[in-house]
Parts: structure tokens; C-alpha cells; sequence
């Protein structure tokens, strides 16, 4: 059974891993820039647990913390296709970060938000196609 390979030698698994990281990024850097501004105007009773009194800090740690890594681990699917063991890295490391971030979140937190879960699933997509496109290697060059 052949497996699709663009003509770069990337998988659709790459593709579809990059796709996900900019778009959890791109979604980190708006909601972190949301948080900044105050334009969901999210309360601040909210930030009780933590050493914020504004919606500013955790803003700036979201980009920090959340879209920074997220467009890190795209580096290597995009621009380093002879490094496939490295995206494959970077997509689990990913994925965990958001997990953990998540898990932070609520643990600091202790509110419930709607989007905790989505951004949940998105870390554990990244992880599964991750963990598949690693697969994939191993099987191709057991095949060659």
C-alpha cells in the first residue's frame, strides 16, 4: 500500500499538522491580543487565583506560552522536509503543550470555559498526527 507523498516528500500528515499549528497560533496571538485589549471584557473575578489584577498578563502569556511554540513546531514541517524526525518531535511537543496548558488553566483558573476542551482536541490531533506520521516513517524505511 503506497502512502500519499507530495511532491516535496512531505505527507499529508505534515501538511495537516502545520495546518493545525498556524491556526492554534494564529487563535493564541488573537485571543492573546483579546486579553490585552479587554475586548471580551472576561471578569476579573476570574484572576483571583493568580497574581494579575488585569487580563493584560495572562494575554501576553498566552502568545508567549501558547502561538509562540505552536509556530515554532511548524518550522521544521514547513521549511525543513529532509528533517522529518524533527517536525514529528516538534507536533508531539506541541500537542502536550496544549494539553498541559489546558490543565494549568483550569488548575489556576478553577473556571470552566467553553473553548477548553476544543483547544484540548486540538493538542491531541496534533499528537495523533504526530504519532501517524511517525508510523508512516518507520514503516517506509523498514520498506526500502
Amino acid at each position: 500500500m503506497s502512502v500519499p507523498v507530495a511532491a516535496s516528500g512531505r505527507r499529508w500528515q505534515t501538511w495537516a499538522l502545520a495546518v493545525i499549528e498556524v491556526f492554534v497560533a494564529y487563535q493564541a496571538i488573537s485571543g492573546g491580543v483579546g486579553l490585552i485589549t479587554d475586548t471580551w471584557k472576561l471578569p476579573t473575578a476570574w484572576l483571583a487565583r493568580t497574581p494579575f489584577d488585569t487580563w493584560v498578563g495572562p494575554g501576553w502569556i498566552l502568545i508567549g506560552l501558547v502561538a509562540v511554540p505552536q509556530l515554532l513546531a511548524a518550522v521544521p514541517q514547513l521549511f525543513l522536509p529532509r528533517r522529518p524526525g524533527l517536525g514529528v518531535l516538534a507536533g508531539l511537543l506541541a500537542g502536550a503543550n496544549l494539553l498541559i496548558w489546558i490543565i494549568l488553566q483550569l488548575a489556576v483558573l478553577q473556571i470552566y470555559f467553553f473553548l477548553q476542551p476544543v483547544i484540548a482536541g486540538f493538542g491531541v490531533v496534533e499528537i495523533g498526527l504526530a504519532l501517524w506520521w511517525r508510523a508512516r516513517l518507520r514503516r517506509s524505511q523498514f520498506a526500502a
